[in-house]
């Protein structure tokens, strides 16, 4: 297991009372989390996620955790009770497989983002339960819920994540900007294995060089001749973790290589997946896979027959009751048992309502390191 380690927790600050209000700061296509509940639907925009990455909210008595992670493109709903103990989360200071490590304040443990798995501490082992959840934009949203509220920005000064992601993108982005990313990692690297020459490339220590890292933040304003220091809330502001190029902080995962050798040939290791887990069955369904299918795959694992629909903004699954979904004109819509479906809600026009499978978001890569590059639909038999 690949490890970063050595950040503060205050390096990226989880949100533990979030406000939220009817209005949206952001644009139309902007994407947003969505949880739908008895109390009323939430939004959590990815522009504030991508900043905290955390959030401890409760909804309808539930306690839930709200978890986003730029590096592997994890986006997911948690119940963060376990054995009936309520867990508060925030950054465990490190990164395991390019997953940002959760630690939980009550015991201590570190969990994996993507997974919800804890990996190390009093709770190791034990697996956080998926709390039902859809991905869509601001625009769809606000149609399908007027009344429905959107998690607010904190009132908070520029963290040193927002500073160094800022950073990351700029340089990236300047003629010369990766050679300077690059000496810079270079050195972390290979001081980490001079210190360890076992171990010095499976876990590599940060600390030391977070000074380095501050260094970085005001050497790319001295070569831009630009004085931000921080990305803000920006749409693109997590952007550099989105190129095919890019794995994480440090090229510790493997990156473009290792998905060559292992990954599927027909899509790339950034694609978007809806993973779902069933019964301890997890499959991985990617969005070109199922726009190939008419946009509908109807599929069986953990026990369940399931249905997954590909609309112009959402990719779902639901439980299937047995019924035989085809495509119509309308793209949103789905035909099954003398009545149309919405794709991303499971709701049909005579009044019935498909049950929807808790799921996760992840790109491919990410799914496969946790899943196994056989997890992708259509599965091996």
């Amino acid at each position: 297991m690949q490890v970063i380690e050595g950040f503060d927790t205050e390096f990226i600050p989880s949100i533990a009372e979030p406000a939220f209000e009817r209005t949206y700061f952001g644009e139309h296509a902007d994407d947003l989390l969505v949880i739908d509940a008895k109390s009323g639907a939430r939004a959590y925009p990815e522009r504030i996620l991508n900043i905290h990455h955390m959030v401890n909210d409760i909804i309808s008595r539930t306690p839930v955790l709200v978890s986003y992670c730029p590096l592997c493109g994890s986006a997911v709903a948690y119940d963060r009770r376990i054995d009936g103990q309520t867990l508060t989360f925030e950054f465990g200071g490190k990164i395991v497989e390019n997953n940002l490590v959760m630690r939980d304040q009550e015991t201590g443990s570190e969990w994996k983002r993507s997974s919800g798995e804890c990996i190390r501490g009093e709770l190791a082992g034990t697996n956080l339960e998926l709390h039902p959840a859809r991905m869509t934009t601001w625009e769809a949203f606000h149609a399908a819920h007027p009344s429905g509220v959107v998690l607010q920005r904190p009132n908070t000064e520029p963290t040193l994540f927002q500073q160094f992601a800022g950073t990351t993108t700029g340089l990236l982005e300047h003629p010369a900007g990766r050679e300077v990313m690059d000496a810079a990692f270079s050195l972390i690297r290979a001081a980490n294995l001079a210190r360890n020459p076992e171990t010095g490339t499976e876990t590599v220590n940060i600390r030391p060089f977070l000074r380095l890292l501050q260094g970085m933040v005001e050497l790319r304003s001295w070569i831009s001749e630009e004085n931000e220091t921080g990305i803000g809330y920006k749409s693109d502001a997590m952007a550099v973790f989105q190129r095919e190029d890019t794995f994480g902080y440090l090229a510790l995962h493997g990156g473009p290589r290792d998905w060559e050798k292992r990954g599927p040939s027909d899509i790339s290791s950034k694609t978007n997946v809806l993973g779902a887990t069933v019964e301890d069955e997890a499959v991985g369904f990617a969005r070109p896979r199922i726009e190939t299918a008419d946009g509908i795959v109807m599929t069986r694992f953990g026990g369940t027959d399931i249905v997954v629909f590909a609309t112009d903004e959402e990719l779902n699954a639901f439980e299937n009751p047995g019924f035989e979904f085809k495509p119509t004109n309308d793209p949103a819509l789905f035909e099954a048992d003398d009545a149309q479906w919405n794709g991303a809600t499971g709701e049909s026009d005579d009044g019935r309502t498909l049950s929807r499978v808790s799921t996760s978001w992840t790109y491919a890569y990410a799914w496969q390191t946790d899943h196994g590059a056989t997890s992708f639909y259509p599965t091996e038999s």
